[in-house]
């Protein structure tokens, strides 16, 4: 018995152990996944720091950039589509402003509200039907109360028909290559059954919207947070949130209905240098103010714009093409201006490039090569040069008529 008992303990204990290093084993192979794991994750954190993750469900798509020249300063998805919604007024805002300013229109002349339009539901100022209003006062009803039926009645004046003012509108909009938008409203509603509705991204807002500044005189109605129409007995009220709180900040434009989430094309100004940011898809009203005034803050803070070279000034070493009877010094025919981070300001440095195949004689204003601004290694602007003046071909330019 005592043999037997014995054994049995023995066999337990050999039970035992074998069941300990079996646990072991397989907490260190726990472990060691873990571990793997935990560097796999690292390892995906670390890339994805690299550049900007893509947004997640609910996540607005964003870019801001440098106004004058289109520069991309910052962005997430800037080419994800979806609907601009009142976006979409900019566009028809562009096309009345190009026609004010080509003679076709004045801001003066009347435009008639139509029975279509005095039926148009949304943001509106209840127009009625044979109510004239001046073009100016429409504008202020499209850009700062974003009136459907304001937007209506200008189609109407623009070209005698929706249809062919969003025909119109989408002709403009290839012309600026914007090439992931289309347009099938002149307002931005919601498309009803059968209808196409409108799509964007936000890089072609922002390209609209720099098309929009060209005309300085948007701003009067962009940036103003309340105004009266229709003699005082009604008040427009811009819902841009930024106008007044955010500083420099003019315009440009909000957009919403539920499947496009809350949309934003923002502008700011402060010193010389202007800013635009565009954002879609924001989850709430709230959410797109904010994102947007941090975006237009940082880059306040992080960027400095620059003039390269006044209009008109001399710049570079004296140059001599073949043939010419003297050397000059080439100009530009605008002012150049870059955005650079500040801590960049001193790498500024620009050359000039003279086309191999420039002769004399040259008239003044014949473009002849070009400006290369660079920022370090980074090329960051290239700008034709010209002659400053008439330049008549050397007196002995016969005696090497190959060159």
């Amino acid at each position: 018995m005592h043999s037997s008992a014995n054994s049995a303990e023995s066999v337990g204990q050999n039970c035992g152990w074998r069941s300990l290093v079996r646990s072991g084993a397989l907490c260190l192979l726990c472990l060691l996944l873990g571990l793997s794991g935990l560097a796999e994750a690292a390892g995906r954190a670390d890339r994805r720091g690299e550049s900007r993750p893509p947004a997640g469900p609910g996540e607005p798509s964003w870019i801001m950039i440098h106004a004058a020249t289109g520069e991309v300063l910052d962005s997430r998805e800037p080419d994800r589509p979806g609907p601009p919604a009142s976006m979409t007024k900019m566009m028809l805002a562009l096309l009345t402003l190009e026609a004010v300013r080509d003679g076709q229109l004045k801001l003066s002349d009347p435009v008639r509200v139509s029975r279509l339009a005095s039926k148009m539901g949304g943001s509106q100022v209840y127009l009625k039907e044979s109510e004239q209003f001046p073009m100016e006062d429409m504008l202020a009803a499209l850009l700062i109360g974003s009136a459907n039926d304001a937007a209506v009645a200008l189609a109407e004046r623009l070209t005698g028909s929706v249809e062919s003012t969003i025909t119109r509108m989408n002709e403009r909009a290839a012309a600026l290559k914007l090439s992931q938008t289309r347009f099938g409203s002149v307002h931005g509603l919601p498309p009803g059954p059968g209808q196409e509705g409108d799509v964007s991204t936000p890089r072609n807002m922002a390209r609209l919207s720099q098309a929009l500044l060209e005309h300085p005189n948007v701003l009067r109605w962009t940036g103003t947070k309340e105004a009266p129409f229709r003699g005082g007995s009604f008040i427009l009220r811009n819902s841009n949130h930024l106008i007044g709180q955010f500083s420099g900040a003019d315009g440009i434009k909000t957009g919403h209905y539920f499947e496009a989430g809350y949309n934003l094309a923002a502008t700011a100004q402060r010193g010389s240098l202007r800013l635009i940011a565009v954002v879609m898809g924001a989850p709430s009203n709230k959410a797109r103010f904010a994102e947007a005034a941090r975006l237009l803050g940082e880059g306040f803070n992080r960027y400095v714009e620059v003039a390269v070279v006044k209009a008109e000034a001399p710049m570079g070493a004296e140059i001599r093409p073949s043939r010419a009877a003297f050397a000059f010094r080439p100009i530009t025919t605008k002012e150049l201006r870059v955005v650079v981070k500040r801590e960049e300001r001193e790498q500024i440095t620009t050359s000039v490039e003279i086309a191999p195949d420039v002769r004399a004689p040259l008239k003044r204003g014949d473009v002849i090569g070009s400006l290369i601004v660079r920022v370090g290694g980074r090329e960051m602007l290239r700008a034709p040069v010209i002659a400053p003046a008439a330049i008549p071909r050397s007196f002995f330019w016969w005696l090497t008529p190959w060159k």
